[in-house]
């Protein structure tokens, strides 16, 4: 498991609107542990392990932690998958009702020169 930054545990308790104590109840540390954690030199001030417990209980509570950042991480029932896929379908047929493709007129020969080469 890769570390988190202090930078990244505020933003997501931030993202899931989580006050400080709640995570900390959640992580199962003190809100000065956390505290700590975020601050400025959290990387040094926490063990690795309290970063983990964190970590643990942000994920548990719907973030996912990517480079550099957060996000949130909805999940979706299959039923709702497979909606958005429809959707999207949908959405591509229309659009290319809106705009049919266009087919230009040369053929695959006009691509290359009289010697076979890529003109």
């Amino acid at each position: 498991m890769k570390m988190i930054t202090p930078e990244q545990i505020r933003a997501a308790r931030a993202l899931l609107r989580l006050e400080q104590r709640e995570l900390a109840a959640r992580a199962h540390v003190s809100v000065a542990t956390l505290r700590r954690a975020e601050s400025e030199h959290g990387m040094s001030a926490v063990a690795p392990s309290t970063f983990a417990q964190v970590r643990a209980a942000l994920e548990e509570a719907g973030v996912e932690f990517i480079y550099g950042g957060v996000r949130h991480l909805k999940k979706r029932s299959p039923e709702e998958i497979e909606e958005r896929l429809r959707q999207f379908r949908a959405d591509v047929a229309e659009f290319n009702r809106k705009y049919p493709p266009v087919n230009p007129d040369f053929s695959e020969d006009d691509l290359y020169d009289e010697n076979g080469l890529p003109a």
